[in-house]
C-alpha cells in the first residue's frame, strides 16, 4: 500500500470540518484540521479521532442480518435485499403506499440527510418522521412564521452584542445552524478583542455561560415567558426599530395589544428572574444594535418550544437586526437538487390534520398510529441513520409502537438499541468509507466541499444511496432515479449550484455564491404570506394556529411543589449531552468514551446531602414513566431541585442507562409535536 493523503471532511456533528487524513504505507491513518477549510480553519474537536476508531471497532455491523426466532442470522446482500423488495411490496400491495415510514436522525451528514428519500417519494409516500419533533424543526417552523425562511445565521464579527439562547456553543462547538465563520475556535477570542459584549441565557451554567459578560440564570422552559416580557418592555418604552418596523414588518397593532399581559413582573414566576433583570435584558438587546441573537437545541425540547423561538425571531424583528450587518443574516448558500424527485401529497402523510404546520410527521403522531392499531397504521418502517428508541420520550412505549410494525428495516454501523428490535439490518459505511459533501453559508458566500474515502469499507458494508438504488431496481420503482451510487448522489445533488463533481473533487472547496449582500428584503421582500416580516403570522392563522406567540406550560402540566409531591417526587429533571459526544454514538468506541465512560446525573451539593449521596455514588433515578441507575455528579453549575443527566446511552454496545426511560409522552406542543425531555418530575436516591 502506498502513503496518501486525503483532503475531506468529519461528518460526525453538524459542523463538518475540513480535514488533513494521511495514509501512511501499513494503512494507519492519522487526522489534522484542514487549515483552509473556512468552518474550522485547522480546529479539531475530539470527536474527530472517533472517525479512525469506527474503523477498526469490533462492534461494526459487517454483513446483512435477519432476525430469526433463535436471533440474528448472517445472509447475504441478495437474500437481504430480495427480503426487503418482497416484504415492502407485499405491504405496498396489500396496504397502499402510505403504509411505509422512513426514520431518519439528525441530519449531521447528507448521507443521513438524503438515503432513502428518492425511494419514499417512488414507493409513494409522504410519511417522513425522526427527530426533528425534538431538533431544530421547532425551531425552523418559529422563524419560517416570522420571516418566511428556516433560519437567519448570526454575523458576528459586526454585531455589538451578542446573546446566546438556549445553548452552548463553546461545549459543542456549534456558532451557528450551518453557516461558517472562518475558524470555530476564534470567534469568542473575536468578539473579546472587540470589546463584544456577549450574554447566555441557561438554566445550567455551561462551558460557553462561564466565559460570557453576563449569565442569565432562566428557570428550564421560562424561555417563551422571557421573550414576551421583552418584547413587552420594547415596545411599551418604544426602543424598537421604528423605521424597520413601518416599513418592512406586520401585525405590529396586534402584537403590541397582545404583549400587554406579559409584563416583566408576570414573567418573574415562570422564568425565576427579577422583573429589574428582564427590564435590564431588554433595554441592553435593544439598545445594543447590531446585535445577534444564536438560539440553541435548547428550546426545542418542551411542549412550548415553537412559541418561545417565534418570539426570539419576533424580538429579532422588533430591533431591525435581520438581515443587516452584524445582525441574524440571510446567508447566501449553495442551491441543491430536491428529493424526493416524485413527491407525494404533503397532506396524505400521517397526523397532518393534528399536526399540519411540521414539514415532516412528528414521531409521536407515528407511535401513537402504531399503538392504537386500526387499519390505517403505518406497516413498515425504514430506520435510516436513526435511533427513535433512544431518541424519543418513554422508550417502553416507544418499543411497544415499533413491534407493531409488520416489517421494520433498519441500516446502521453499530447495532443500537432500534437494530435489535428490527427485521433486517444492512451494514452501512462509515464517513471515512463513502463520498460525502456538504453545503454551507457564510459572509463569504455559499460554498461546497467534498467527502471522499480514506478507507476501504469495513466486512461488506455499502453506502446508501446503492443500496437504496439496489432495493428500488428489484421493485421496479428504479426508473428515472437520478443515482445509484455515492458519486452519482453528489453530481445530481450539486448540479443545480453550477458545481460539478469534477471540479469539487479537484479543488475540495469551491464557492457557488457570491459574498452575502445585506438588507435583501428592500428589494425582495420576506417569503411570508404577506411579504413582509411577520409578527401576526399569515401562516399559521391559515392553518388554524395561533398567529401571535402564547405562553404555555413548558412540560405540558403544572410542576410546581403541590404537583410533584402528588407525583412521589421533590425534584426537576432535565437531559444534557456530554460535548464529547453526538446524540447516541461514540459510547461503545473505548478511546473517545474512556474520558466519561457512562451516565452521569449532575446533582447541588445540598439536594446530594439531603439525601446522602456521596459524590459518585450510585443512585436511582426514578420518574412516573420508570427509574434507571446511574452515577451522582455533585455540582454548583446547577440550582437545587433541578438536576442534570446524560442523554445518550442505551445501546446494546455500551450496556447503560437510558434517560429517556423517564419522560412522558403524554403532553405534546400543539405545534411540532416536541416532548419535554429537558423538563420532568424525577426523584434521585442512594441505590439500595
Amino acid at each position: 500500500m502506498t502513503a496518501k493523503t486525503y483532503r475531506t471532511l468529519c461528518q460526525l456533528c453538524h459542523s463538518n470540518c475540513g480535514l488533513i487524513v494521511q495514509r501512511n504505507a501499513s494503512g494507519e491513518l492519522s487526522i489534522q484540521g484542514d487549515p483552509d477549510h473556512p468552518m474550522n480553519r485547522g480546529r479539531c474537536c475530539p470527536k474527530v479521532l472517533a472517525n479512525t476508531e469506527i474503523l477498526d471497532s469490533p462492534d461494526r455491523l459487517k454483513h446483512p442480518l435477519l432476525k430469526t426466532k433463535t436471533g440474528f442470522k448472517r445472509i447475504s446482500w441478495d437474500e437481504a435485499l430480495t427480503i426487503a423488495a418482497d416484504r415492502l411490496g407485499d405491504i405496498r400491495t396489500r396496504f397502499g403506499p402510505l403504509s411505509l415510514v422512513r426514520c431518519t436522525g439528525a441530519p449531521v451528514s447528507y448521507q443521513g440527510r438524503d438515503g432513502f428519500l428518492e425511494f419514499m417519494g417512488a414507493y409513494g409516500s409522504p410519511n417522513l418522521t425522526g427527530v426533528g419533533n425534538l431538533c431544530m424543526a421547532p425551531r425552523m417552523m418559529a422563524f419560517k412564521s416570522v420571516m418566511g425562511v428556516l433560519r437567519a445565521e448570526p454575523d458576528y464579527d459586526h454585531a455589538e452584542l451578542v446573546l446566546f439562547w438556549g445553548g452552548n456553543p463553546l461545549g459543542v462547538e456549534r456558532f451557528s445552524s450551518y453557516a461558517a465563520h472562518n475558524g470555530l475556535k476564534e470567534i469568542m477570542p473575536r468578539l473579546k478583542a472587540r470589546g463584544v459584549r456577549t450574554i447566555v441565557i441557561d438554566p445550567y451554567l455551561s462551558e460557553t455561560a462561564k466565559k460570557a459578560d453576563e449569565w442569565v440564570r432562566i428557570q428550564p422552559g421560562g424561555d417563551g415567558a422571557l421573550g414576551l416580557a421583552m418584547i413587552h418592555v420594547i415596545i411599551n418604552e418604544a426602543l424598537y426599530d421604528e423605521g424597520f418596523v413601518g416599513s418592512y414588518t406586520s401585525g405590529f397593532e396586534r402584537l403590541r395589544d397582545h404583549v400587554q399581559p406579559f409584563t416583566p413582573g408576570w414573567a418573574e414566576e415562570p422564568t425565576g428572574l427579577p422583573a429589574s433583570q428582564i427590564e435590564a435584558l431588554s433595554r441592553t438587546y435593544a439598545g445594543s444594535k447590531p446585535a445577534v441573537i444564536h438560539e440553541g437545541n435548547g428550546l426545542d425540547m418542551y411542549t412550548s418550544g415553537v412559541n418561545a423561538v417565534r418570539t426570539i425571531a419576533i424580538l429579532i424583528g422588533l430591533t431591525g437586526n435581520i438581515d443587516a450587518p452584524g445582525g441574524n443574516v440571510f446567508m447566501p448558500f449553495p442551491q441543491q437538487a430536491a428529493l424526493p424527485t416524485r413527491p407525494t401529497p404533503h397532506k396524505d402523510r400521517i397526523g397532518y390534520k393534528r399536526f399540519p404546520l411540521p414539514f415532516h410527521a412528528p414521531f409521536p403522531v407515528v407511535k401513537e398510529a402504531l399503538l392504537n392499531g386500526g387499519e390505517g397504521r403505518p406497516r413498515a418502517m425504514i430506520v435510516h441513520h436513526g435511533n427513535p428508541v433512544l431518541i424519543q420520550a418513554n422508550e417502553r412505549r416507544t418499543r411497544q409502537a415499533l413491534e407493531q410494525l409488520d416489517f421494520l428495516m433498519a441500516t446502521d454501523i453499530f447495532p443500537t438499541a432500534t437494530t435489535q428490535l428490527a427485521d433486517l439490518v444492512l451494514p452501512m459505511t462509515s464517513d471515512f468509507e463513502a463520498y460525502g459533501y456538504r453545503a454551507y453559508s457564510s459572509i463569504e458566500g455559499g460554498f461546497l466541499a467534498l467527502a471522499q474515502p480514506a478507507a476501504d469499507p469495513v466486512g461488506e458494508s455499502r453506502s446508501v444511496f446503492e443500496v437504496e438504488y439496489d432495493l428500488a431496481r428489484r421493485m421496479n420503482l428504479g426508473q428515472d432515479y437520478p443515482f445509484h451510487d455515492d458519486r452519482t448522489w453528489i453530481e445530481y445533488m450539486i448540479r443545480p449550484s453550477g458545481v460539478s463533481l469534477g471540479r469539487l473533487e479537484a479543488e475540495r472547496v469551491v464557492f457557488a455564491t457570491k459574498p452575502v449582500q445585506y438588507r435583501k428584503y428592500v428589494t425582495q421582500g420576506f417569503g411570508t404570506p404577506s411579504g413582509k416580516l411577520e409578527f401576526f403570522s399569515g401562516w399559521f392563522e391559515s392553518l388554524g394556529a395561533d398567529p401571535l406567540p402564547t405562553y404555555a406550560l413548558p412540560a405540558g402540566e403544572p410542576l410546581d411543589a403541590k404537583a410533584l409531591e402528588a407525583k412521589g417526587c421533590s425534584l426537576l429533571g432535565a437531559s444534557r449531552r456530554p460535548s464529547r459526544f453526538v446524540h447516541t454514538k461514540f459510547k461503545n468506541l473505548e478511546k473517545t468514551a474512556k474520558p466519561y465512560p457512562v451516565p452521569l446525573v449532575y446533582m447541588h451539593p445540598l439536594d446530594a446531602a439531603a439525601r446522602k449521596i456521596p459524590d459518585g455514588g450510585a443512585v436511582q433515578v426514578t420518574s412516573p414513566q420508570g427509574r434507571i441507575t446511574l452515577k451522582a455528579r455533585w455540582t454548583e453549575d446547577t440550582t437545587p431541585g433541578l438536576v442534570w443527566i446524560d442523554f445518550g446511552w442505551g445501546n446494546p454496545t455500551d450496556g447503560q442507562a437510558n434517560i429517556n426511560v423517564l419522560v412522558s409522552d403524554v403532553f405534546l406542543d400543539p405545534l411540532s409535536g416536541g416532548t419535554p425531555n429537558r423538563l420532568f418530575p424525577c426523584e434521585v436516591l442512594p441505590l439500595g
